[in-house]
């Protein structure tokens, strides 16, 4: 393993391009890991070691961590409260209903939500509620009543709820957070970085939660956390997304999560994906075209949903109407991509 940094050693391959007329305008980096039945490495492009920070796509793990707790505590969190858990959400009505459910439900405090804004300049609970990591932020806080924490301070490094994440986080992982490199992601609670193939292997776990590599106490928290995504796709996320669409698409045996800064997980039957664009995909268009491009070379039958259309080719469009003025697709890199 390199456990080369992003920046540091070789620099990745091209994975998607953009084409503006007859020229290439852009170029997007990245590195790709798939992982196999029993963890083995089947492919990649790139580095598959490269350390990656996990920010958003841990949520579906540390949503684990959460069932845990609740039920030890005699707490039911229904289908929908565990997708919002897992999710990064667009702060749509439905997402807010939700969110709403979980703090009247449980008893939470949304004065206690350190996401968004600084406290001085925010809006009402509503605000709170509407924001893209509320669901695993109202989670957190049913974490530290489950257990008898103090919810002030649920954001530290040092706070036994993020103890508590990064112990059951590394187990479902194989990965020791405790010694991860980590820093504060942007909604304000702590990130880890691990190798991007341990993603992967992730992604893998989740979508087979029974797998003999899962730890026993948690096959059936996780489950219902993948229960609960591929019945609930647009709380994950929400209409247009590409992890929507993925799980739309996967005809219940297909499930996705991105994290910021170009990541995106996969997880389907005998396979898990991870992608990751090294210049953090701020337009999030990169990341999409490559992550549907490695499932069809790789024979996904999701590569060739309908929901996905969108994000096969990212057409950019002319401002005044008419044809795109520029396309983002695959590189050759990801078109040469074969299992073993």
């Amino acid at each position: 393993m390199s456990d080369a940094r992003v920046g540091e050693g070789v620099p990745p391959p091209v994975i998607t391009v953009v084409q503006r007329g007859q020229i290439t305008e852009v170029a997007h980096r990245g590195d790709v890991a798939v992982v196999a039945d029993g963890g083995r490495l089947a492919a990649s492009v790139g580095d598959p070691d490269r350390l990656i920070s996990l920010r958003s796509s841990v949520k579906p793990f540390t949503a684990v961590a959460v069932l845990a707790a609740a039920d030890e505590a005699g707490l039911t969190l229904d289908d929908e409260m565990i997708a919002l858990a897992s999710a990064s959400h667009a702060g749509a009505d439905e997402h807010t209903a939700v969110a709403q459910r979980m703090v009247e439900a449980f008893g939470l405090n949304p004065a206690h939500l350190v996401h968004g804004r600084p406290q001085s300049s925010r809006g009402g609970s509503g605000e709170l509620l509407a924001h893209m990591c509320s669901g695993q932020h109202l989670s957190l806080l049913l974490l530290a009543k489950a257990r008898g924490f103090d919810p002030i301070g649920y954001d530290a490094f040092d706070h036994p709820v993020q103890r508590e994440l990064r112990t059951v986080v590394g187990e479902l992982l194989s990965v020791d957070l405790h010694a991860a490199p980590w820093g504060m992601d942007g909604c304000a609670i702590p990130t880890s970085a691990i190798p991007l193939r341990a993603a992967a292997e992730g992604a893998r776990r989740w979508a087979t939660p029974h797998d003999p590599l899962v730890p026993e106490r948690y096959r059936a928290l996780l489950e219902r956390v993948r229960v609960a995504a591929v019945k609930n796709p647009r709380l994950i996320s929400g209409a247009g997304s590409l992890d929507t669409d993925l799980i739309r698409g996967g005809e219940g045996l297909v499930v996705a999560k991105q994290g910021a800064e170009g990541l995106c997980l996969v997880g389907l039957p005998g396979y898990g994906i991870a992608v990751r664009t090294e210049d953090g995909d701020a337009a999030a268009r990169s990341g999409r075209v490559a992550t549907v491009a490695v499932l069809a070379a790789i024979g996904a039958s999701v590569a060739a949903a309908s929901s996905l259309e969108a994000h096969r080719i990212v057409n950019l469009a002319d401002p005044r109407g008419g044809a795109a003025l520029a396309t983002v697709s695959p590189a050759a890199s990801l078109s040469l991509l074969k299992v073993s």
